[in-house]
């Protein structure tokens, strides 16, 4: 019995300190350059964990090493990059335990081959009535340089008559690339396919529809000149959507027939719709000193632009300086937008016939192509080109400097209520017949300087001052005067070169009133002094 007990406790006792028990596992998340390898390592007893590594190479001596992650637990792995493509690894996972090293079973894996690119489907950028911008990306390049990449095109119509466009400054390898497909007819629908090419052989993509029209879509800021290419100046009408920055404004500009430094260029274009196009900060100045902001139809964005008849301004827009469209001298027409807040005049735009405003904009509103002030007090812009006869809206209270300067109405009735105007008022305009308001009492300086076409005026019954200037220049045939005395005429009220109007013109005043008129300065010039 004695023997048998200590055989038993012989038997049961373990030593504290074991070796580990390391196992190779099988490789996963494959690649042609990557790979995860895998292991696990248990202890007994009092053992530590062993220092884990992996020792892997392209030949059973496995060269090289790596740290296994893992820590405490029983898995190791660790990812290994920088391989190359289709060809076998050995690996093992080893531990050191400060005694001895311990190895696990060899495993091999094999890396992926290299392949085909991959690309993306093509997505439309922006757009021209013959062109289009398409982006797309190489979303694998195959474990190769990229030779060649671009887009095969063709019409729905003939799908096999492809046409190939080549990226010539394509980035080799993964990654976005852009191109440029021009020369397109227009209202035509097309196919568009990105391809990819390697020494491993040509992809081509899912083929996208894309159909021209006449509008340009821009997807990004300063595309304009690229999608129309050749035929900038052989548009007539034009719409544009998306971004324009100051690249964009300036090619706007040349299209318009007018170039950097005030240069005329062939440019066509008349009828611009920027409805849904939207100013932008950025790029070039867009007339060789002026850079563009956001939202601004800035000063002289389209001065000099004579070939330019009608413009819709974009929905955005929030300012539209001085002399925007200065010497535009065939715009006929202009839209202001809903969002528009400040608004100041342009000079020179000889034909302008009328400006509409949205009904949705609080600070303006257009009253027979007049642009005036939300409550139509005051007169904002006059247009030139406005013709016939006009009547000043009773509400408007007061009359701004040159607020008729050079306008082509050629019969003009102010409402009695007006007390004031500014400083030359009508100043070079073809007005011929004018009714002033029945309660000024002063006629500003240089109210009708230079109206040549001037023949008839009527003065209200308050008038008690005419200023310098006032009809200088006029080739007058009638002045009624319905004050009982003569206003006061400063020395130079009717300065005209040459003869001049006092022997031609007759004066008209109030029943008993001529001799007062004949011996007044200023009206005792007058040799036609007559009472109706």
């Amino acid at each position: 019995m004695l023997l048998v007990a200590c055989l038993f406790s012989c038997a049961s006792d373990k030593p504290d300190y074991l070796e580990p028990h390391i196992a190779t596992l099988p490789a996963t998340e494959i690649t042609r350059t990557e790979a995860t390898l895998n292991g696990s390592a248990m202890v007994e007893g009092e053992t530590e964990m062993p220092q884990l590594c992996f020792r892997y190479g392209m030949t059973e001596e496995m060269s090289q090493t790596i740290p296994a992650a893992g820590g405490n637990t029983p898995s190791a792995t660790a990812r290994i990059t920088g391989l190359i493509p289709a060809t076998t690894y050995y690996y093992m996972l080893e531990g050191y335990n400060g005694r001895t090293t311990v190895e696990g079973n060899t495993m091999t894996f094999t890396t992926l081959p290299n392949e085909k690119p991959s690309v993306s489907e093509a997505s439309i950028v922006s757009h021209g009535p013959m062109s289009v911008i398409v982006s797309y990306e190489i979303t694998d390049d195959g474990g190769e340089t990229i030779t060649e990449t671009g887009c095969l095109y063709a019409l729905s119509s003939a799908a096999d008559d492809r046409q190939r466009v080549q990226l010539t400054d394509c980035q080799k390898g993964k990654g976005r690339q852009i191109l440029l497909i021009s020369d397109l007819n227009r209202n035509a629908t097309y196919l568009i396919w990105p391809y990819a090419k390697s020494r491993m052989g040509e992809t081509i993509g899912t083929p996208i529809t894309f159909t021209t029209g006449d509008a340009v879509m821009l997807g990004e800021a300063g595309q304009l000149r690229s999608l129309l290419g050749k035929g900038l100046y052989t548009y007539t009408r034009l719409s544009i959507a998306g971004s324009l920055n100051g690249d964009d404004l300036r090619c706007l500009r040349e299209m318009m027939g007018r170039g950097l430094d005030d240069a005329a260029t062939a440019g066509r274009l008349s009828d611009a719709d920027l409805t849904d196009a939207r100013i932008v900060a950025g790029g070039d100045p867009y007339d060789g000193s002026r850079y563009a902001s956001d939202n601004v139809v800035g000063q002289g964005l389209f001065a000099g632009c004579e070939s330019l008849v009608k413009i819709a301004l974009p929905t955005g827009t929030t300012t539209i300086e001085k002399d925007a469209f200065a010497r535009c001298t065939a715009l006929e027409g202009i839209s202001i937008p809903a969002s528009a807040a400040s608004v100041l005049p342009s000079s020179g735009c000889s034909a302008l016939r009328g400006i509409s405003v949205s009904g949705a904009n609080t600070h303006y509103i257009g009253k027979d192509g007049v642009l005036l002030n939300a409550d139509a007090t005051r007169i904002v812009w006059f247009p030139m080109g406005k013709s016939g006869s006009y009547t000043l809206p009773p509400t408007v209270t007061s009359i701004g400097n040159y607020a008729f300067r050079e306008c082509s109405i050629e019969t003009f009735t102010f409402p009695d209520n007006i007390t004031t105007l500014g400083t030359g008022v009508f100043i070079d305009s073809k007005v011929k017949e004018v009714k002033m308001p029945g309660g000024l009492r002063l006629v500003p300086t240089a109210t009708f300087q230079g109206c040549k076409q001037l023949r008839v005026v009527r003065l209200g019954s308050k008038t008690e001052m005419i200023s310098d200037y006032a009809f200088s220049d006029c080739p007058l045939t009638d002045i009624y005067v319905d004050a009982q005395l003569p206003p006061v005429c400063n020395a130079k009220t009717f300065a005209t070169e040459g003869t001049g109007i006092f022997g031609t013109c007759r004066v008209h005043v109030p029943k008993g009133r001529v001799n007062i008129y004949k011996a007044s300065d200023g009206w005792k010039l007058f040799k036609n002094i007559i009472t109706d």
